[in-house]
C-alpha cells in the first residue's frame, strides 16, 4: 500500500458522503453537541496504536482551528468510526460511537477488540457531515504464532523549529509493521533559531503543551506516517522539560509545581497519541511500559527512563540536568540508584526471564552503553545515561546473563546521532563477553554539535562501533529467524521539503551470536 500525500488529504472529496457501510450507533441523548464546525475537524489527521493480536487503538481529535483551544467549542460531540478489511470500506468489520469530550482537547481513543490477527484493517472517523482520512492500522501475529520475518522502525527527536519531519515520508515508503517512538515527540521549549515557529516559548499549562502537540501533527509526513500503521510510545524529557529526572527539574524547581507541569505535559501527551487507556495519566503519573510479542519472532519490551528515575548523579548547585561527570562520582555507582524505578526493573527481569521469542528487544530513550567521553587518561560520562545509573545496568545484564536471553537488543534515542554497539559485561575491559547488542537513532531533525568531539573518543570506547551525528533520520529493522538486519536511513537536509535518503550503513546480528556486524557490500 501507497499512502501519498493526495491520499492522506483527500477527505475533501469524502465530504458530503452520506453514511458509512453501516449506520452509526445513536448517540447517547444527553449529548448536545451539534457536531457543526467552523472548518474541517480533522486537520490532525488519524493515528493507530499499542497493537494486540487481537485489536488496536484508533486515534483522531476534533480541532477545526487546531491553535485555537476554544474553536471546537464547549459540548461533548459523538464521533462514529468505521472498521473495514479494505480501503474502500466495501467489507466493513465494526462501527460504532464514541464521545469526544471538551476536557480531552475533544480527542477520541478507541479500543478496538475482536479482530483477527497478524493483518492490515482500515479505519476512519466522522463527526457530524465530516469524514477523516483513511488510515491504516496492524494486528500483531499471536504470541507463539511462527512468523518468518518482520519490519519495524524506530525513531525519536523531532524539533518542530528545526526542520521538516520528512524521514517519515521515507520510512513509509519501506513499509513497516510497526514503528516505534522513543521519546521526544514534542519540544517544550524554543531550541535553535526557529526555522519553523512554534506558537510556545516555554511550555508549562496544559495549553501549551496542546499547542505543541498540535503543530507537530500538523506536519503532513507525520500525519503520513501515523495513517501508515501501528506505533508503539515511550517518552523522554522535552514532552515535559529538558533534563528532569523523575520529580526533579534541572532547575532545582520546587517538586509541588513541578509536578503540576509533568502533569499537563502528560495529560497533553495522551490527548494527542493513540495510546491504550491504562496508559491515561492520572495528574502526573502514568505508566507507559508495556510489552508486546510478535508471534515467536520478537517480544519488545517498551520502557519509561524517565518518570521513574532517581536524580541525576554528582549535580552542580545551579545545575540539575545532564552534565558530564568524572569517574570520582560516587554516586553513579551506587547499587540502590535506578533508572527505571525498581517496580519497574522486577517487571522488566520477570519479562526477560519468561520470554520465549527468538529476539528481545529492550526499547527506550537512552544510551545504555558505557561512553567515555575523555580522550586519554580519566573518564567523563553523561550523567543521564545508563553511565549514570550503572547499578540498574548491572542488574539488566546480569539477568541476560544468567538468563541466558535470546538475543537481546537494546535501541533507543535521544542523543542526535547514531550508535552502534557491543554490550559488554564489563565495559572496561574489551575482552570481556558481549552480552547483547545495542543500536541508537539519531533524530528526525533535532541538531548535533558532537559530532568531531565524539568521534575523538572512540579510541578509548572500542565497543562503540559507529558513532555519526552529521546525519538526520531513522533506523529500520528487518527480522528474520536467522538474521537481524539493522539499515540506518539518513535523509538529506531537514530544511528542504524535498526528500533523498539512502542506507548510511546495514549491520547484521546473527542468531545465537550478540554484536552487530557490518554487512557486506
Amino acid at each position: 500500500m501507497n499512502l501519498s500525500r493526495r491520499h492522506l488529504l483527500r477527505s475533501a472529496s469524502l465530504l458530503g458522503v452520506a453514511a458509512f457501510s453501516r449506520p452509526l450507533l445513536a448517540a447517547t441523548p444527553w449529548i448536545t453537541g451539534s457536531a457543526k464546525f467552523i472548518d474541517y475537524p480533522f486537520k490532525l489527521g488519524v493515528a493507530s496504536g499499542d497493537p494486540l493480536p487481537t485489536g488496536f487503538v484508533i486515534w483522531t481529535r476534533l480541532a477545526p482551528s487546531p491553535l485555537d483551544a476554544g474553536a471546537t467549542g464547549s459540548d461533548p460531540i459523538p464521533v462514529g468510526y468505521e472498521i473495514a478489511f479494505d480501503e474502500q470500506f466495501k467489507q466493513p468489520v465494526q462501527t460504532g460511537t464514541v464521545v469526544a469530550y471538551p476536557e480531552n482537547a475533544h480527542a477520541v481513543h478507541v479500543d478496538v477488540e475482536g479482530l483477527a490477527p497478524g493483518r492490515p484493517y482500515y479505519y476512519r472517523f466522522k463527526a457530524g457531515s465530516d469524514i477523516s482520512p483513511t488510515g491504516r492500522a496492524m494486528t500483531t501475529p499471536v504470541q507463539g504464532a511462527t512468523v518468518d520475518s518482520y519490519r519495524f522502525a524506530f525513531a525519536s527527536c523531532q524539533n518542530y523549529e528545526e526542520g521538516y519531519f520528512k524521514a517519515y515520508r521515507d520510512m513509509v515508503a519501506q513499509d513497516p509493521s510497526l514503528i516505534i517512538h522513543l521519546g521526544d515527540y514534542i519540544y517544550e521549549e524554543s531550541y535553535g533559531d526557529g526555522f519553523r515557529r512554534s506558537p510556545v516559548r516555554n511550555a508549562r499549562s496544559l495549553n501549551d503543551y496542546r499547542q505543541l502537540h498540535a503543530i507537530s501533527k500538523l506536519d503532513k509526513d507525520l500525519q503520513l506516517g501515523h495513517a501508515h500503521t501501528s506505533w508503539m510510545f515511550t517518552w523522554d524529557d522535552h514532552e515535559v522539560a529538558n533534563d528532569y529526572a523523575g520529580d526533579q527539574d534541572e532547575d532545582f524547581e520546587p517538586v509541588e509545581t513541578f509536578l503540576k507541569r509533568r502533569a499537563a505535559g502528560y495529560k497533553a501527551y495522551f490527548e494527542h497519541l493513540p495510546i491504550r487507556a491504562a496508559a491515561k495519566p492520572k495528574g502526573p503519573h502514568a505508566q507507559l511500559f508495556q510489552r508486546v510479542t510478535i508471534g515467536d519472532i520478537m517480544q519488545v519490551h517498551m520502557l519509561d527512563t524517565r518518570q521513574y528515575r532517581d536524580d541525576q548523579p554528582c549535580q552542580l548547585p545551579d545545575d540539575g540536568g545532564w552534565r558530564l561527570i568524572p569517574d570520582t562520582c560516587e554516586e553513579r555507582l551506587d547499587s540502590a540508584r535506578s533508572i527505571l524505578g525498581h517496580d519497574q526493573e522486577r517487571w522488566l527481569t520477570w519479562g526477560l526471564r519468561r520470554s520465549r521469542a527468538k529476539w528481545n528487544v529492550m526499547a527506550q530513550g537512552m544510551l545504555f552503553s558505557k561512553h567515555d567521553y575523555d580522550v586519554g587518561q580519566g573518564q567523563l560520562y553523561g550523567s543521564e545515561y545508563w553511565d549514570g545509573y550503572t547499578g540498574s545496568r548491572d542488574r539488566v545484564l546480569q539477568t541476560i546473563e544468567e538468563r541466558e536471553v535470546a538475543n537481546p537488543v537494546i535501541i533507543g534515542g535521544d542523543v542526535h546521532a547514531s550508535y552502534v554497539c557491543d554490550v559488554k559485561k564489563d565495559f572496561d575491559d574489551p575482552a570481556s563477553a558481549t552480552l547483547a547488542s545495542e543500536f541508537v537513532c539519531t533524530s528526525i531533525t533535532s541538531n548535533n554539535w558532537n559530532h568531531d568531539r565524539n568521534t575523538a573518543t572512540l579510541a578509548d570506547n572500542p565497543h562503540i562501533k559507529l558513532y555519526e551525528g552529521r546525519y538526520r533520520g531513522y533506523n529500520l529493522c528487518t527480522l528474520t529467524q536467522n538474521q537481524m538486519t539493522m539499515d540506518l536511513r539518513a535523509i538529506n537536509d531537514v530544511r528542504s521539503p524535498d526528500l533523498e535518503a539512502q542506507t548510511l550503513k546495514s549491520y547484521v546480528i546473527e542468531d545465537g551470536h550478540p554484536g552487530p556486524q557490518l554487512a557486506s557490500g
